[in-house]
Formats: structure tokens, sequence, C-alpha cells
């Protein structure tokens, strides 16, 4: 699970450096408390619906109580995410309006929502 939450948090670390290095990609103007960089945000949204529910998948094969499973799975993934976000965009980069934008937020919301729906479902299943 941990190794989950931080290889998705890699991803959305990765796809924020290319953004960086790609001056078409960083002039592309922030959205008022949405985005800050909706390069960003609008290709991470979609792209964490679909692991998270693939991770999720995953993760809960061979559990009993999958929507019990989904939950943790949900809480223990945003909170990593959460954690890694301070650490490194906070503290190392100094990046104080960070949690001031709507998308990141949403996101932190799919890491919580995606999986207790997922694993709610294959409990159904």
């Amino acid at each position: 699970m941990v190794v989950y939450a931080i290889v998705i948090w890699l991803v959305g670390f990765v796809w924020g450096v290319i953004v960086f290095t790609v001056p078409p990609l960083w002039n592309i103007p922030s959205v008022a408390y949405v985005s800050k960089l909706p390069a960003v945000s609008l290709v991470l949204i979609p792209v964490y619906v679909v692991i998270l529910a693939r991770v999720t998948r995953t993760e809960l094969r061979g559990k009993s109580d999958k929507a019990r499973g989904g939950l943790k799975l949900g809480f223990s993934l945003a909170a990593i995410n959460i954690l890694l976000d301070i650490l490194v965009y906070v503290l190392l980069f100094g990046s104080l309006d960070y949690f001031s934008f709507l998308s990141i937020w949403l996101a932190y919301a799919l890491f919580l929502v995606i999986p207790a729906l997922v694993g709610s479902r294959l409990r159904d299943v």
C-alpha cells in the first residue's frame, strides 16, 4: 500500500517536473482558486481516477471485506500523499500557497472516494 502511494505521488511529481521544463505548459495561466498549474491538474485528475481504480482492484483482491478495505486504502493513500506534499512542496520548495487551490483538494478527495466506491462495488460482485 505504501509503495502504491509513493508511486502515485511520483506520477504527479514527474508530470509537474515535465510541465516546469516545457515553457508552453508552464505559461498556461492559472485559474484563480481552482488551479495554480492547469497543465498539471487537468492531466493528473483523470489519470488519478484510472490509477486509483486499478490499484484498488489489485490491492483488494482476495480480501474478504472489500468495502472496509477500500476505505482503509483510500485513507492510507490520501494520508501518505498529503504527507509527501507537505514535505516536498511546502517544506522543501516553500510553496506556501500549495493547499489554497481547489484542484489539490479534488485530488485528495479522489484518493478517498475512488477506493471506497470501488471497494463497495466489488463487495456486491
